[in-house]
């Protein structure tokens, strides 16, 4: 991966030839460079460990003490992605090729720093046979994915890989009654078992985390255990009164841009650094450019049937909704806003375009968008938040 950033040198001052080695950088304790590695975001973290042979045994038993997502852009027609990482205001990397079809496909989910890449294509008939795979951004390897037909494209598909062995596992709406799920070692896709497959009836949010698929449509919140050979449902909770269900038809109006004319609503599903379940509720009025959020947590301890508190603050926390995770602002940390929401404009109403990354900050009740420059000069046809993997080379 290319970047356009400045050399690491380490600097010292001149001594004593016989105490040359005492001020040198690659001298010092393997624990004492692992607290400095366990300190540094990602962008730190993958140039310091090119110091020297040292450094680089330090980084292996490391661990970053902080992560936070990075965003891919994908420039139209062309074969490589640029990086955007919020620490780092003014940079944005570029990647290297990524293949002819890349600047085509729009990224439809993530999982750490593999992509799940859609490429619809119009046949003769305008029946529309969708190609997906899966491609590692760092790495640069590809697993192709069956072909399939789909006129509703993909309902909140779902990625998860093992980076060890490989396995990985893909689930996506086969229509609005069915999925189908594709693994490490299958020809073709599969119909999901009987209960998983009625679990997620109507579901216009799939979220999978730590080997729990969780299924929500606008009635129950359904959560299944895939940790075994067959899926299993662990838990179901009533989701009336904190998701909303659009009604009613809107007229068109002459003279007036038709994006302020269109509301836009989305519900997501949310898992927090301590395991909690929110609902994010994420509308843009008629004829209003400003967003509105509501969320509510999930409080198991209420013996009460409405166990769903609405809340205004996530403290020290902020929503990736593209990532369906929380991540935690630390003091000092730049790049990441606490207590906002971060989420894509345009995805709540076109079926794969998501080019509108905008920040939703509850203290203001503003929007705003990240990294504005290169919106403005590149051209895209998508955009999204992935988190990036430490390689142990």
């Amino acid at each position: 991966m290319a970047s356009h950033t400045d050399s690491v040198v380490a600097v010292t001052r001149p001594g004593p030839r016989r105490n040359t080695n005492a001020h040198c950088w690659c001298k010092l304790p393997q624990d004492l460079l692992r607290l400095i590695f366990e300190r540094l975001g990602f962008a730190d973290f993958q140039r310091a460990k090119t110091i020297c042979s040292s450094w680089l045994l330090a980084s292996k038993i490391s661990q970053p003490n902080n992560e936070i997502p990075w965003m891919i852009l994908i420039p139209k027609d062309n074969n490589y992605g640029l990086l955007l990482n919020p620490e780092e205001k003014d940079k944005v990397y570029k990647t290297q090729y990524l293949g002819n079809d890349f600047g085509n496909s729009f990224c439809v989910a993530t999982y750490r720093s593999w992509l799940l890449m859609l490429d619809p294509q119009c046949t003769e008939m305008n029946i529309v046979i969708s190609h997906l795979y899966i491609l590692d951004l760092l790495t640069r390897e590809r697993i192709n994915l069956p072909t399939f037909e789909s006129d509703l494209g993909l309902i909140s598909p779902v990625l998860w890989i093992d980076e060890k062995t490989k396995d990985y596992l893909v689930i996506r709406m086969h229509d609005d009654k069915n999925a189908v799920s594709f693994k490490k070692g299958d020809n073709s896709w599969k119909q999901i078992p009987e209960l998983l497959s009625s679990g997620v009836y109507d579901c216009f949010d799939l979220l999978y985390k730590d080997h729990k698929l969780y299924c929500l449509n606008h009635y129950k919140l359904k959560i299944f255990d895939f940790s075994g050979q067959v899926p299993l449902q662990v838990f179901k909770i009533s989701v009336r009164g904190c998701v909303h269900i659009a009604t009613g038809l809107q007229m068109r109006l002459p003279d007036i841009p038709h994006d302020l004319q269109v509301v836009k609503r989305k519900t997501n599903m949310v898992v927090t650094l301590r395991g909690d379940i929110l609902i994010v509720e994420s509308l843009r009025p008629f004829m209003s450019k400003i967003w509105e959020f509501e969320i509510y947590k999930m409080d198991s301890s209420k013996k009460t049937k409405s166990k769903w508190d609405k809340i205004v603050s996530l403290g020290d926390e902020s929503i990736f909704l593209d990532l369906g995770v929380t991540v935690l602002a630390k003091d000092g940390l730049e790049g990441i806003i606490k207590n906002s929401i971060y989420f894509n404009g345009n995805g709540f109403e076109d079926k794969y375009d998501q080019n509108e990354i905008l920040i939703y900050n509850l203290d203001t009740k503003k929007a705003e968008q990240p990294q504005q420059f290169v919106y403005s000069s590149i051209p895209l046809s998508n955009a999204r938040w992935f988190f990036p993997s430490f390689k142990r080379e």
